[in-house]
């Protein structure tokens, strides 16, 4: 990528000190919500800028910019658009190199917005400042406390985020930061005037603290650079990429939100495909794809064991497995006769899918010991576990999961209020846990299907 890009983001990111314009102490404001989470997030040092509070929350504040009295690496305006052009110039005066601007209402369809857009962009540029926004959340990241409004936990991880929709990316974060399922940097793009989701998506693939990236992408304005950049990326990294506005209402939905063009349907299938991205279509199968490809191994081939208790469910998994393109193989004859050792003789079954039979309630272990046999069955490349839940079974699930080297993920049929508590302990164990073999099964061939592309591209 273009280095002075990189260093320019990379400054950004790190920033030490923060000046918060539009800052306030007024509960129910956006300028009181954003103080509290960069407090929060314990940032070193806040600047809340408002002419008419002397201090605000703790923190001196001061009429301007150019009043702080110390350098400013970052500044976030939370102002309306028409009062945006003016704190740029303070930026600029002060020599301030990154500006996040949440503001709506550039360059948009109608009357001078777009004007004003292009404005801040050839300030900007004259001057040296990189602008992220207009329209946009800004960074999370938590090695430098710089927060998401919703306030996601601090914990360091590997996923890097960039996107479009700021709202995606804060609500993924919260949902994932809530199950143990923690994030290196999230990078709120909006309007793109300046720093664009491909320079963000660019520095995620050199970054050496993010191992996995995810987009949201409503448009892209230099289809080619996207292209190659992705494709260079995805032969060491996996990019999941949720590509809105496909449908011409959702194009128009696209337009009237960032100003992005959306692209058609099948061009950007082509481009994924092309360019070993793995496409997901919503917040659910993003957060399901995290959990897996953040605890997973490759696998080496599309073969699936399941294994069951509740017989039903079994066959719908069997079914969703050959629609996304998986195998339902048998299993080698060594392993069918060590699991009709183990499992009752009736009701059950030690071909593939294995079912365990009702005992399997009163007799969780054995999810267990059947899963260990199928680990060293090289008929097979990765397991789906269907149970029902509970802290027996999922104290089982974690013990054998220590030993399996294949991909693995677990169906809990159960009510939400035992999945709930399910999912914090086998997530925090780095387990993909779900609510439906079929999310398992989907979850799995979007891992194939990258290791598909790794085994191409090597």
């Amino acid at each position: 990528m273009n280095k002075d890009n990189m260093l320019q983001i990379d400054s950004i990111i790190h920033a030490k000190s923060v000046a918060i314009v539009g800052a306030s102490g007024t509960p129910g404001k956006v300028g009181r919500m954003f103080m509290d989470r960069y407090i929060e997030a314990g940032c070193e040092t806040i600047y809340p800028i408002n002419p008419r509070e002397n201090e605000i929350l703790g923190f001196k504040a001061y009429p301007r910019i150019t009043d702080i009295p110390h350098s400013v690496d970052l500044v976030h305006i939370l102002l309306p658009p028409k009062a945006v052009i003016h704190s740029l110039n303070e930026c600029i005066e002060k020599r301030v190199k990154g500006v996040i601007i949440t503001s709506a209402g550039f360059g948009l369809e109608g009357d001078d917005q777009t004007i004003r857009e292009q404005e801040l962009v050839r300030m900007a540029r004259e001057n040296s400042v990189r602008i992220i926004g207009p329209n946009c959340l800004g960074i999370y990241c938590p090695a430098t406390h710089l927060p998401f409004p919703l306030g996601p936990a601090m914990n360091k991880g590997s996923i890097g985020i960039v996107t479009q929709s700021g709202s995606f990316a804060d609500l993924l974060t919260k949902i994932a930061t809530e199950n143990g399922v923690y994030f290196s940097k999230a990078i709120s793009c909006g309007n793109e005037a300046d720093l664009n989701a491909v320079d963000f998506l660019e520095y995620l693939g050199e970054d050496p603290d993010t191992s996995i990236i995810l987009a949201y992408l409503e448009g892209i304005r230099d289809g080619r650079k996207f292209y190659a950049s992705a494709r260079e990326i995805s032969k060491k990294k996996p990019i999941l990429a949720w590509k809105c506005g496909a449908s011409e209402a959702g194009a128009r939905a696209a337009a009237s939100h960032t100003g992005a063009m959306a692209g058609t349907h099948h061009v950007w299938k082509g481009v994924f495909n092309g360019s070993g991205i793995i496409g997901i279509n919503s917040l659910e199968e993003a957060l399901d794809c995290l959990y897996m490809f953040n605890s997973q191994p490759l696998p080496r081939g599309t073969r699936v064991a399941v294994v069951t208790g509740p017989g039903g469910p079994a066959v719908g998994a069997v079914d969703a497995c050959y629609e996304l393109g998986l195998e339902v193989p048998k299993l080698n004859k060594h392993t069918e006769e060590k699991i009709k050792a183990i499992i009752p003789p009736f009701g059950s079954s030690a071909q593939n899918p294995v079912d365990l039979s009702i005992a399997a309630i009163e007799m969780p272990e054995m999810y267990g010991d059947v899963i260990r046999l199928i680990d060293r069955d090289d008929h097979v490349d990765m397991i789906i576990v269907i149970g029902l839940g509970g802290d027996k079974f999922c104290r089982t699930i974690i013990n054998a999961a220590k030993e399996i080297q294949k991909p693995i993920a677990i169906a809990s049929i159960h009510p939400l209020e035992v999945v709930a508590l399910d999912y914090k302990s086998l997530l925090g164990n780095g387990i993909p846990v779900y609510t439906d073999p079929k999310r398992c099964a989907n979850a799995l061939a979007k891992l194939a299907a990258y290791a598909e592309y790794r085994s191409r591209s090597d």
